[in-house]
């Protein structure tokens, strides 16, 4: 018996178009108007499985084949450009199968706080005093322009949040191998590449021989 199980990750490349579509003569639709192609291909692992029929016991099945799919902008139509958008959509799909075997994920945060203090000092005497002089003042004196001073305090505070999450995967591919290539959109492609047990043997066989 066999059964296929799907899984769907996360990524997908979306890749608008190179030139700005025209609603009429001499008109060029707002850039804010613009809505982003839909017409991309989702990247996805497939996994094959066989399994006995005489035991429910799901973990005694046995993985004979897994296909994966990359897809890939070209930005441009010219034959360099879709070259080298197979050979990325082929390195997309083989990054996927690594991600979908083991991930190693870290995530971290830091908050950095920016203070500034800043105090002005202003004092200006203008009234006649000696040093050790007792001074004495009328009420008509306090209203006329004596002693005073002036302080200015200024604080500037800035806190910044840096967050960093950064996903990490490796793995050693054997027997995967390129079973198509095909162009899905005006200027995306897609590669799809396959392990089984046959080209899983025959990588190994290959690798003594040629040790």
């Amino acid at each position: 018996m066999k059964r296929t199980i799907t899984a769907l990750t996360i990524l997908a490349l979306m890749a608008g178009c190179s030139s700005t579509p025209k609603k009429g003569e001499g008109e060029i639709e707002p850039i804010r108007s613009q809505k982003l192609s839909s017409s991309f291909a989702n990247e996805s692992i497939k996994i094959e499985t066989d399994c006995s029929w005489y035991t429910t016991n799901k973990s005694k099945c046995e993985i004979i084949a897994i296909e994966a799919v990359g897809t890939a902008s070209t930005n441009g139509n010219t034959a360099n450009n879709l070259r080298s958008g197979l050979i990325r959509a082929g390195d997309y799909a083989r990054a996927n199968v690594a991600h979908f075997i083991r991930e190693d994920v870290s995530s971290s945060r830091v908050t950095t706080t920016l203070a500034k203090n800043i105090e002005k000092a202003n004092d200006r005497v203008k009234s006649r005093t000696v040093t050790g002089d007792t001074v004495e003042m009328s009420d008509k004196d306090a209203e006329k322009d004596t002693n005073f001073s002036i302080r200015d305090n200024s604080n500037d505070t800035a806190h910044q949040l840096t967050q960093t999450v950064r996903v990490n995967a490796q793995s050693i591919l054997r027997g995967f191998h390129t079973i198509k290539q095909d162009v899905v959109g005006p200027q995306e492609v897609s590669v799809t590449i396959r392990w089984d047990l046959d080209s899983q043997r025959a990588s190994e066989d290959l690798a003594k021989k040629f040790k």
